[in-house]
């Protein structure tokens, strides 16, 4: 019984860690200008990224800007990474409308869940 009770504590704080981070980087991907999005998103380019893990990550981080900033500053976004060319538009492609239609049609939101389900990947 005392590793089930310290197993459901870990689980549970780890939550709570979860939580507050999911929180925190919400806060500050919806406080960021344009040029600092630019700047980030430039950062998981391969062979700009520090590792593939970084790269992978990627997604999760255009979910979270769909989720958490105005669609005038992702247009922006998308402007900016059209304009450097065909090279970047799988990035650009990421903040087009129409991936943001599909990115809010999967979101799953438990019912009494004050936000959608996150999912580890």
């Amino acid at each position: 019984m005392a590793e089930l009770r310290a197993a459901w504590k870990l689980r549970s704080s780890l939550a709570e860690a979860m939580e507050q981070a999911i929180d925190y980087a919400a806060r500050e991907i919806a406080a960021a200008t344009v040029d600092e999005l630019v700047d980030f998103c430039g950062s998981f380019y391969p062979g700009r990224a520090d590792s593939p893990e970084w790269i992978a990550s990627f997604d999760r981080f255009v979910e979270q800007v769909w989720e958490c900033v105005v669609p005038q500053t992702i247009a922006q976004v998308e402007a900016a990474f059209r304009a450097r060319g065909p090279v970047w538009a799988p990035i650009a492609n990421a903040f087009a409308p129409e991936h943001g239609d599909q990115l809010r049609a999967r979101d799953w939101r438990p019912s009494g869940a004050r936000r959608a389900a996150v999912v580890l990947r």
